[in-house]
C-alpha cells in the first residue's frame, strides 16, 4: 500500500482547514445574527411585504415596496416550496447569503494566489466586514452582495481562462437580477460591465475611444445619481471622490488593456439579461401588477427616494485633496510609464502592499471601530492602484483583475443616499481585491528585485505567522461578539423563537406583542414595526406597509390607512418615541395626514422604554404582563411580612409552576420564593379584568389562564426595584417560565 501523493494530501488538509474555519465562522455569525433585533425593524417591513406578495400578489399596486420584483419572485418561489416567511427562516437565509459571500470572496483569493492563509484571512475578514448582515435579516441587501461577489469571482475565473461568453452570460443574468432588485445597483453593475467591455474590445477603433468615453461616464454617473442632493457638502465630496477614482481606474486599465471581447459578447449578455427580466416581470404581471405599477415601483419611486430619505456620510478629513492628488498621481504614472516604467510599477506594487496591510489592521480593530466605514472612505480614491497592469503580467490576469476593480468601483455608489449597511455591502469586494492585488505586487517585486527582496525560509515563516495572527485575531474577536448570545432570554414569539435579546428588551417585546394580540383587532405602528403584526398575526390596515411610511406613502395611501383604523374601534398603535426623536434629530421628523390623525385619535395605555402601546382615546384596557410594586406606609402596617406587594396580570404559555420570582434592581436581583413571600391569585377574563375572588396559592405557583397575581413580601433589607424593571418567573429547575415588566 502506497502513501497518497504530497499534493493530494496538501489539498485535503487545505480543504479540511477551510471547512473547519467556515463551520466555526458560520456558527459565530448565526449567534451574532440571532442575538440582535434592530429598533427600526426593516426586517418586519420586508418580511411582511414578501408574505403579502406570496399570499395575495399585487406588487406595487397593493403591496408597497422600495425594491424591485426579483426578491419577491425568489421568496415567493421558496414559499411555494414550503419555505416559511418568518424571522427565523429569513435569518437563516440571510446567514446563507453571508456565508456564501465570504466563501466566494475566499475562493476568488484562492484562485489567484493559491495561498491558504490569505484565503482564510479573507474568509474571516468578510464575515467581520459584513457584520451589518446581523442587523438586516431578509433585506434584499444580502441577496445583492451575494450576487455581486459571485459575479466577481466567476467573472475573474472566466476572463482569466478566456471564456468570455460565460462571463457575458453571468453578467447578463446577475445584472438583470440586480436591476430588478434595486435598479441603481443594477445600473452600477451594468456600468462596470460596459466599461470593461469597451476597454477590452477587440476592435482597435472602439478601444481607442474607450478611455475618454468611460472617463466621461465615470464623471457623469455620480452627478446624475446625486443630482437631488448635490447642494449637500457630503454629496459634493462623494461626487468628486468617485469621479476622480473612476477616471483614474479607467486610465489605469487602458494602460495595458488588450482586445478580448466583441459584439457577440455584448449580444450574449443582453440576450440573457432580457430573458431574465422577461421571466421575472412576467411573474409579477400575472399576479396582479399592471405595467404602470411596475414602471412606477421599479423606476419612478426610486428616483424620488433621495428626496424622501437620506443620511449623511462623514468623509475623512481632507478626502477631496486625497482624491485629487491620487488622480494626479495616476496621470503622472500614465505619462511617465514608458520612460520610467520600472520605478512606477515598483511604487504601485509597494503601495498595494501598504494599503492591504492598513486594511488588515483596520479589520483587526473590530468591534471597536466599524471596519467598513474607514475602508470605504479611504480606499475609493486608491482603487486605480489595483487596476494598474504591472510589467510582465499575463494580460488575462490583468484583465481579470480589472474586472473586479471596476465592479468594486461601481458598487461603491451603493452608499448613496443612505450610508448605513450599504457601506459594507458596496465595498466588501475591497477585501479580496486588496489581498490578491497585494500578493501579486509582492510576487512582482520578488521577481524584479530578488537581491533586495528577502527570500529566506525564516522570512517566509515570519510572513506566514503574521497572516495567521491576523486570521486568528479577526476570528477570535468575531467569536467574542457571538458570545453575547449566552446573555439575555429567548424572545419566544411565533417564528422568532431562536432570537435572544437582553432581559429588558425581550420582556418589553413580549408585553407589547401579547397586549396587542389581546386588545387589538388591527395593529399599526410609528415608525412601521411590522414584526409585531407577524408575531401576533394581526392585520395591518392595508398592504401598503413600510418603515418610514410618513415620508414614502402618498396622501391616498395614508388616507386608506386612516379609513381602516377609523372603522375598527379596537385598533391598536405601537409608537416608538425614541425612534421618532432619533429621526427628528436628523431632520426626518414624521409628519403628514396620517401622523396627525394618530396623535389626535390615539393615546398611550402604557409605556415601556419610551415605546407606547396606544388605544383609541376614551377606551381603557387592563394590560397583561405589566406589574407594579405597592408599599404600605409604616403606620399602616399590620404585618411586618406584608409591607410590600408585587402585582401583575399573567397569561403564560408554559404550564410549569412558578417556584421563584426574580426582579432586576440596581443592587442585584430581588428573589421572591416560598421562604420570603406569599402569593394570592385571582382569575381574570380575557380583557384582564377580575373574574373571581383572590385565593392564597402555595409555592410553586400554578398559573392557568388569565390570572392576577399578588406577591406579598417584606421590603426591609431587600433591594428595591425601579420603574420599568424586568421580572422573570422561574420553575424549580431555574428555567424561565415567563417575563413581566414593571410600570415605569
Amino acid at each position: 500500500m502506497t502513501d497518497a501523493p504530497a499534493g493530494k494530501r496538501s489539498g485535503w488538509l487545505q480543504t479540511l482547514a477551510v471547512g473547519v474555519a467556515t463551520a466555526g465562522l458560520v456558527v459565530a455569525a448565526a449567534l451574532v445574527m440571532f442575538s440582535a433585533f434592530m429598533f427600526y425593524d426593516d426586517e418586519g417591513y420586508v418580511l411582511l411585504s414578501l408574505r403579502n406578495f406570496a399570499d395575495h400578489g399585487g406588487l406595487y399596486r397593493d403591496v408597497y415596496t422600495q425594491y424591485g420584483p426579483f426578491p419577491f419572485v425568489f421568496y415567493s418561489a421558496l414559499h411555494a416550496l414550503g419555505f416559511p416567511l418568518t424571522h427565523t427562516a429569513g435569518r437563516l437565509l440571510t446567514l446563507g447569503a453571508w456565508a456564501g459571500t465570504a466563501l466566494a470572496a475566499a475562493a476568488l483569493t484562492a484562485y489567484v494566489t493559491r495561498h491558504l492563509l490569505l484565503r482564510l484571512l479573507v474568509l474571516a475578514g468578510v464575515f467581520v466586514y459584513l457584520w451589518v448582515m446581523a442587523n438586516e435579516p431578509s433585506h434584499p441587501g444580502g441577496l445583492i452582495v451575494l450576487l455581486t461577489v459571485l459575479l466577481a469571482a466567476a467573472g475573474y475565473r472566466w476572463i482569466d481562462r478566456g471564456a468570455l461568453n460565460y462571463w457575458a452570460v453571468a453578467v447578463g443574468l446577475v445584472t438583470a437580477a440586480l436591476l430588478l432588485t434595486k435598479i441603481n445597483i443594477g445600473v452600477f453593475a451594468a456600468f462596470s460591465a460596459c466599461a470593461w467591455w469597451l476597454l477590452h474590445h477587440d476592435n482597435d477603433n472602439v478601444r481607442r475611444w474607450a478611455l475618454p468615453l468611460t472617463a466621461v461616464w465615470g464623471v457623469a454617473l455620480p452627478l446624475a445619481l446625486m443630482r437631488p442632493l448635490l447642494t449637500a457638502p457630503w454629496v459634493q465630496s462623494y461626487a468628486l471622490v468617485f469621479a476622480c477614482s473612476a477616471v483614474a481606474v479607467m486610465a489605469a486599465i487602458a494602460a495595458g488593456a488588450t482586445g478580448r471581447a466583441g459584439w457577440r459578447t455584448l449580444g450574449a449578455g443582453l440576450g440573457v439579461a432580457g430573458l431574465t427580466a422577461a421571466v421575472v416581470t412576467g411573474v409579477v404581471l400575472l399576479r396582479g401588477t399592471t405595467p404602470y405599477d411596475l414602471l412606477n415601483g421599479l423606476l419612478l419611486e426610486p428616483l424620488r427616494h433621495p428626496g424622501n430619505f437620506s443620511l449623511r456620510f462623514l468623509w475623512p478629513p481632507g478626502i477631496r485633496i486625497v482624491a485629487t492628488l491620487s488622480l494626479a498621481a495616476c496621470a503622472a504614472a500614465w505619462i511617465l510609464r514608458r520612460r520610467h516604467g520600472t520605478a512606477i510599477d515598483t511604487a504601485i506594487a509597494g503601495l498595494r502592499i501598504a494599503l492591504a496591510l492598513a486594511l488588515a489592521v483596520n479589520l483587526a480593530r473590530y468591534p471597536f471601530v466599524r471596519p467598513d466605514y474607514l475602508a470605504f472612505g479611504w480606499a475609493l480614491p486608491c482603487l486605480w492602484l489595483f487596476a494598474w497592469p504591472l510589467a510582465g503580467e499575463k494580460p488575462a490576469a490583468s484583465a481579470a483583475r480589472a474586472w473586479v476593480t471596476l465592479l468594486v468601483l461601481g458598487q461603491c455608489l451603493h452608499v448613496f443616499p443612505v450610508p448605513g449597511s450599504q457601506i459594507a455591502w458596496g465595498s466588501v469586494l475591497l477585501l479580496p481585491l486588496a489581498a490578491f492585488g497585494a500578493w501579486e505586487g509582492a510576487a512582482w517585486l520578488a521577481a524584479r528585485f530578488p537581491a533586495a527582496w528577502p527570500a529566506s525560509r525564516r522570512t517566509a515563516l515570519g510572513a506566514h505567522c503574521v497572516l495567521a495572527a491576523f486570521f486568528a485575531v479577526t476570528a477570535w474577536k468575531f467569536a467574542g461578539v457571538a458570545g453575547r448570545y449566552r446573555e439575555g432570554e429567548h424572545l419566544r414569539l411565533p417564528g422568532a423563537e431562536l432570537i435572544k435579546l437582553p432581559d429588558h428588551a425581550a420582556a418589553r417585546t413580549r408585553v407589547l406583542a401579547l397586549n396587542a394580540a389581546l386588545h387589538a383587532d388591527v395593529l399599526f405602528s410609528l415608525p412601521g414595526m411590522f414584526s409585531f403584526n407577524l408575531w401576533t398575526d394581526l392585520p395591518t390596515p392595508t398592504r401598503a406597509n413600510v418603515t418610514h411610511w410618513f415620508s414614502l406613502l402618498d396622501v391616498r395611501r395614508q388616507q386608506a390607512i386612516i379609513d381602516v383604523l377609523e372603522a375598527h374601534p379596537r385598533a391598536g398603535v405601537i409608537i416608538d418615541r425614541g425612534h421618532v426623536d432619533f429621526l427628528a434629530e436628523r431632520s426626518l421628523a414624521p409628519k403628514g395626514l396620517l401622523y396627525d390623525y394618530l396623535n389626535r385619535t390615539f393615546e398611550p395605555a402604557f409605556t415601556l422604554d419610551r415605546v407606547e402601546f396606544c388605544i383609541r382615546r376614551g377606551r381603557t384596557i387592563q394590560p397583561f404582563l405589566l406589574g407594579e410594586v405597592l408599599t404600605r406606609q409604616p403606620g399602616a402596617e399590620t404585618s411586618a411580612a406584608d409591607n410590600t406587594l408585587l402585582r401583575f396580570t399573567a397569561l403564560l404559555a408554559s404550564g410549569r409552576p412558578v417556584a421563584r420570582i426574580e426582579v432586576a434592581t440596581p443592587a442585584g436581583p430581588l428573589a421572591l420564593h416560598a421562604g420570603n413571600a406569599r402569593v394570592e391569585v385571582m382569575p381574570a377574563n380575557p380583557r384582564g379584568e377580575p373574574a373571581g375572588a383572590a385565593r392564597p396559592q402555595p409555592w410553586p405557583v400554578a398559573l392557568a389562564g388569565p390570572t392576577i397575581v399578588s406577591v406579598y413580601y417584606n421590603r426591609d433589607a431587600q433591594p428595591a426595584p425601579a420603574g420599568g424593571a424586568t421580572v422573570i418567573l422561574r420553575d424549580a429547575d431555574g428555567g424561565e417560565v415567563g417575563m413581566v415588566r414593571l410600570r415605569e
